[in-house]
This record gives C-alpha cells, structure tokens and sequence, in this order.
C-alpha cells in the first residue's frame, strides 16, 4: 500500500492553511477600508471583527496604521484591556512580528502577502501561526493568527499524528523528526483536511458578510460592490464568492458580468440547504466534489447571519496538490 512521509503532510497543509488566511487578511484588509470610510470608529470596527473571531476559527486579527501600531485588534490581556502591539522593522527585537513591518512599504491596494509558519511570538512565547496582507486603503499591516492546537484534530495511531501537531513540529525547522514517519491513511487524512479547509472557508464567509454589510451602509453601488469580491477573489486561491437570497437569487456575484447569472450554479446550494437554515442552521460546510455543470472539483461553504435573509456562500477550487484531493500526492513518488 502506497505510503506518504508525515513530513509532506505536514508541508501541505502549512501551505493549504497560508491560502486560506491569505484569503482572510485579504477580506479584513477590505472590510476595514469600506468600515472606516463609511464613518465606523475604532469600537464598532474591533466589534465586528470580534464577532468574527467569536463565530470562527479565527484566533486573533491585529490592523495596523502607517507606522505599524496595531490599533485595531482582538487581542485582549487577562484584564481584558486590548494588547497593544507596535511592529518593529528589527529582527534583533522581534524575530517573530518583524517580518511582516515590510508591508508597511506594500503598494496600497496591491497583492503584497507574507507568510509565516507556526512558530513562537514575541508577545507571551506562544506557538502561532501568522499571515500578512498590505493595506487596501492606506499603507498598513492586516495579519491574521492561528494558533494549533496540538488536540486540534485528535486523531493518532501507530503511523500516524495529527496534522497539526505535525506543522508545529515542522515550523520549527525539524523535518528530521518526521523523515522517518510514514502512513498509508490517506482517506483519514484527507478526512481531517478537509474539516480542516471548511473551519477556515467559514472565516472568510463570515469575514465577506461583514464587508458586503460596511459596503451597503456606504451606499455603494452593486458594480462596486462586486468589483470587491472580484478583487479579492483575484488576489487569493479563492474561486467564487456569493451573496444569495435564501432561494438561490443572486445578490452580489464575484463571477465575471460575462459569466454572472441571475441565480447560483448548481452545486452551491443544495435542495435540503434551504429547510435547514430556515431552522436556523448558521453555516453549511459542503462535501468536496465534482461540479455537475464543469466537472470542477470545488469546495463550498455557506453562512447566514441570525435573521439573516440572505446567504454568504464561498467557493475554493481543489487542484490535484491540495491534500483534501483523491489524487494527493499527485507527484513525488511514494512515501515521499
């Protein structure tokens, strides 16, 4: 039976956890452009993005100004006060957050990212996970932090750790550790990658309904409004974004005006979705497969806010590399 080293895993799923929370920072860095354009002061802003931290995966999101000082954030001490937190350009000073003081110089409005693999922050020496965008609006830093979880997915046996525990260990810059452990549970590991995937697509689902909220109380038009979800869509792994009502009319579209519809393509909602968030489901992760219309394999979340009556739906195209792929690996040979 084919094998695949715990160290390429580990590897894949850094890399499939970067695309997402690139895909993250990107939404946060519009979402605070459109917020505080439209007159939302530093409060309401760090209350809806606590309300996205609290409803997701998400562990923390920290927005700087132009010279780096973080004030807007989720982050609180044990007291409860907000943590503040300036970035310095000086490795000496912080070898973990100064990487990301180079967006500082990012074109405003461009693709800039940085990512990092999980390792020990400056702050309280706890294991994170971080990922950095520029500014949409103005020169600034958008960073995303996860933190894994070593209990995360536990899922262990003879041959085989949690994935989780396998980045950490791999951040850390110690394939050695994982060289020699191999495993043939494909399909388990599959399984928990794509948990994984759709934890981390509800945050951008989430993080989209808040913009395309900012974005109506600006009174924006729906060309500007979908030239947003384009422009993230462009510059992130993301595939679709959707704003829908609760029949499948759409709202707002990310897909090209050539290729906009008047309703969702098939495959995103399914015929049993609508019951359930009339019953007051918030969020649908759907199984990863086949488009019927393309033959695209994709994977699609959905959200809907409490008396929401629209949908949020995000789509996220699987290539042949991605570890939640039935042909992953796809190159590499066995157990490599």
């Amino acid at each position: 039976m084919s094998e695949i080293s715990l160290a390429r895993i580990a590897r894949a799923l850094d890399a499939m956890l970067d695309d997402q929370m690139t895909a993250q920072a990107r939404i946060a860095a519009h979402l605070v452009a459109v917020a505080e354009a439209a007159g939302h002061d530093a409060a309401r802003v760090i209350e809806t993005l606590d309300g996205v931290v609290a409803a997701t995966v998400l562990d923390e999101i920290w927005i700087t100004d132009e010279k780096g000082f973080a004030y807007l954030t989720t982050v609180r001490d044990e007291a409860g006060v907000r943590v503040p937190f300036r970035f310095s350009p000086d490795p000496a000073v912080q070898p973990q957050a100064s990487t990301f003081y180079s967006l500082l110089a990012s074109p405003v409005g461009g693709d800039d990212a940085v990512t990092q693999p999980a390792q020990v922050r400056e702050i309280d020496h706890e294991i994170f996970k971080y990922v950095g965008v520029g500014g949409i609006d103005r020169h600034r830093i958008v960073q995303v932090g996860n933190a894994p979880a070593f209990d995360e997915q536990d899922v262990v046996s003879n041959a085989y750790t949690s994935p989780v525990m396998t980045a950490v260990m791999a951040a850390f810059g110690e394939p050695e550790l994982l060289s020699a452990a191999y495993t043939s549970r494909l399909d388990e590991i599959r399984t928990v990658l794509d948990g994984i995937l759709g934890h981390q697509m509800i945050v951008q689902a989430r993080l989209a309904e808040c913009l395309v909220t900012a974005v109506e109380e600006a009174e924006s038009s729906r060309t500007e409004i979908e030239g947003r979800l384009r422009r993230i869509v462009g510059s992130t792994s993301l595939g679709e974004i959707h704003v829908a009502t609760l029949s499948g009319e759409m709202i707002y579209t990310s897909l090209p005006h050539s290729s906009a519809r008047d309703r969702l393509p098939d495959g995103v909602l399914d015929p049993g979705d609508v019951g359930r968030f009339r019953e007051g489901t918030p969020e649908i992760v759907h199984e990863t497969a086949p488009r019927a219309f393309d033959g695209a394999v994709y994977k699609y979340v959905s959200v809907t806010g409490a008396g929401s009556p629209r949908l949020v739906h995000v789509g996220q195209p699987i290539g042949p590399d991605s570890p939640v792929s039935l042909h992953f690996p796809s190159s590499g040979g066995v157990g490599a």
